[in-house]
């Protein structure tokens, strides 16, 4: 959604205005009047337009002219964003207060060049406001409201498989176990006060199916049993008149227009003093359990409340201990899948055994055992011929965004409900290879340094960025792989490979990260965040070596990752705050210098399990001036060169190093 994109823009604009880049128009303001005033127009006009894209984005699948519009803000955004960065950079390297008299006197002589800076960030930002008019102008025209002030247009309603009620058609291959436990918590527990059993994991992973499945097997035991399906819909008095119709047979129920009070008496009388299941399937806000149990009586009968949700947090203000489920291990995986593609409802039945073999290779190409995405790779196995050249050929090219299509926009409503910073936060995982495990303090001093964390006066940076895992890993959207012991926090994560192609596919969409893993000879945008999969040999030669990484990525680009092979880098980067090299071999000199010297900006440098030219850094890593965080976790590195022991702006050594004290 091109929020996310405009709301990062606009802290990111908000946060320089209040850093350097303030401190340098206050202070030389006098010389270019109104570059301020200018700043902060084009700031208002941002907020304005950013209130109305929740609108657009409900419009743009079906009006081609607003997906044009959403483009040009996206674009406009990005012009400031550009704009920004680059004034930053110069004030940075202006500014930067090397010691010395020599240096204090350099600093005189380039004063000139800030006042030039300042005249072109000026000219930019009156471009940008007449383009920000413009803008305004063709929003008008193609009717685009300002949901938020209560005007017309609605969000894009979630998209749901269709639940079947007939048990025998329903599948819990893998949850066999779990099934019982949650049978046993709703019809055996000795508990006779009204209970609520709530079942949590992320999208596609069975919740649905699994409950359904429950439900159809006690129901008949209570004397009221009510499906409602929730969803994102959390309007009180559509959820009370569907349980008002379920309780109410049609030739008695009261016509008139019930307001929620009479709707909560009518139904609190016909379900007291009676046993009753309520199942209330997809559950997106704990406000829906705190409105709806005051129609549901505690009669100390074993009445019980079935909810499912893909969000930690709302399962638990219902239930204390929600029962959370796993992903599929590979044998369960691999049955389900075949089961699918086969038709096939007896599990002792033989499947070829080189479609078998195959089968595993693309449950593991899942990414670890989700159910719909199974389902889903099933189904369409089941439409092609049943020979090994032909499974092996689409495994090689299926396209969830196109070929599982159903199965990505379901999953998708998971990334749609993020507010706009988790956004940009979730996109940044699209730069990981599948399955990678993740190291929290890496990823958060990333986050840091690209501005995805918006600068507050309350709280740590680091303390702000867990949060964002943490909220992340209540809706299900990162799986957590190691907590530290005594603080709780998150010291490890990875991403399901489904959740991290609607990463990758929203990033990309948005040219905010773009992943490279084979040539792209036909971009027509440069990137603005790069990371490059270059971990087999055959990645590797998609990528000419005596190409500059700028020729693939544009010379703007704000940060770039290398996995398994570094590409040279040659030219000046002005921009590059973010660089990490991840598996490989990495040489720093060519002739007497070498490249890092034309990284002026680089705050964020990464060498993991690298193999070092001589096994030390250069002397050069201390022309990074900004630098702020170094990790060479998994390297021969033993001690840093004396050149970088004295950059006040390093915060953080990451590796069996000497003291930089």
């Amino acid at each position: 959604m091109a929020d996310a994109v405009v709301d990062f823009v606009k802290q990111k604009f908000e946060d320089a205005l209040k850093g350097p880049v303030k401190d340098a128009l206050l202070k030389e303001g006098q010389f270019l009047y109104g570059v301020n005033d200018n700043a902060e127009v084009v700031q208002r006009e941002l907020g304005r337009i950013k209130s109305f894209l929740k609108d657009a984005d409900s419009k743009s699948s079906s009006e081609e002219r607003v997906r044009n519009w959403i483009k040009e803000v996206r674009s406009v955004a990005y012009s400031i964003e550009d704009a920004v960065d680059n004034f930053q950079a110069d004030v940075d390297s202006i500014n930067y207060k090397e010691p010395g008299f020599f240096n204090a006197l350099k600093r005189l002589v380039k004063k000139p060049t800030l006042l030039w800076a300042m005249h072109k960030f000026g000219n930019e930002l009156e471009a940008i406001q007449e383009r920000l008019k413009e803008i305004q102008k063709a929003r008008i025209e193609f009717g685009v409201n300002n949901l938020n002030d209560g005007s017309s247009g609605k969000s894009r309603p979630p998209i749901r498989l269709l639940i079947p009620t007939n048990n025998d058609e329903m599948e819990v291959i893998g949850f066999e176990s779990d099934k019982e436990r949650i049978i046993g918590r709703l019809i055996h527990d000795e508990n006779s006060r009204r209970s609520v059993v709530s079942i949590v994991g992320p999208g596609g992973i069975g919740k649905t199916t699994l409950a359904q499945t429950v439900y159809n097997s006690v129901k008949d035991r209570f004397e009221i049993h009510i499906y409602l399906s929730v969803s994102q819909e959390v309007n009180l008095i559509d959820l009370l008149k569907k349980m008002y119709e379920k309780l109410q047979p049609v030739n008695q129920r009261d016509h008139r227009e019930l307001t929620e009070d009479n709707l909560i008496r009518e139904i609190h009388a016909s379900m007291k003093e009676k046993k009753y299941l309520v199942f209330l399937d997809d559950v997106w806000s704990e406000y829906i359990w705190e409105q709806l149990k005051m129609v549901c009586p505690d009669d100390k009968n074993c009445s019980r409340v079935l909810i499912t949700s893909r969000f930690v947090n709302v399962a638990k203000a219902a239930d204390p201990k929600p029962y959370e489920l796993r992903y599929l291990n590979e044998e369960q995986s691999v049955q389900l899948l075949l089961n699918k593609a086969f038709s096939l409802k007896d599990s002792n039945e033989s499947y070829p055994q080189d479609l078998s073999e195959l089968a595993k290779e693309y449950a593991k190409k899942c990414g670890g055992g989700l159910p719909l995405q199974l389902v889903e790779l099933g189904k369409l196995l089941s439409t092609k011929s049943r020979d090994y050249q032909t499974w092996h050929r689409l495994m090689r090219s299926i396209d969830w965004v196109t070929d599982g299509k159903n199965c990505f926009d379901i999953i998708a409503t998971s990334y749609e409900h993020l507010p706009p910073h988790l956004k940009s936060c979730f996109m940044s995982f699209s730069v990981f290879p599948e399955n990678y495990e993740i190291n929290a303090q890496s990823l958060i001093s990333y986050w840091s340094v690209e501005g995805f964390i918006p600068q507050e006066r309350r709280g740590t940076m680091y303390d702000k960025a867990q949060g964002y895992l943490d909220d992340l890993a209540q809706r299900c959207m990162i799986q957590v792989t190691e907590r530290n012991t005594t603080t709780g926090n998150i010291e490890r994560c990875r991403v399901h490979t489904l959740l991290r192609i609607i990463a990758v596919h929203e990033a990309r969409e948005k040219n905010f990260i773009t992943v490279f893993w084979k040539q792209e000879d036909n971009r027509k945008e440069a990137a603005r965040h790069a990371s490059f999969h270059l971990y087999t040999p055959e990645m590797q030669n998609n990528f000419t070596e005596n190409k500059d990484v700028t020729e693939y990525a544009g010379p703007n680009v704000r940060s770039l990752m290398f996995f398994g092979k570094i590409l040279p880098i040659r030219s000046r980067m002005k921009l590059l705050k973010v660089l990490v090299v991840y598996h490989t071999s990495v040489t720093f000199y060519d002739g007497k210098h070498t490249w890092l010297e034309n990284l002026i900006s680089l705050r964020h440098l990464e060498f993991r399990e690298c193999t070092l030219e001589n096994d030390t850094l250069p002397e050069s890593i201390g022309c990074l001036h900004h630098l702020e965080y170094l990790d060479l976790t998994d390297t021969k590195i033993v001690d840093l060169p004396k050149s970088i022991k004295c950059n006040e702006a390093l915060k953080l050594v990451v590796n069996r190093v000497e003291s930089l004290s």
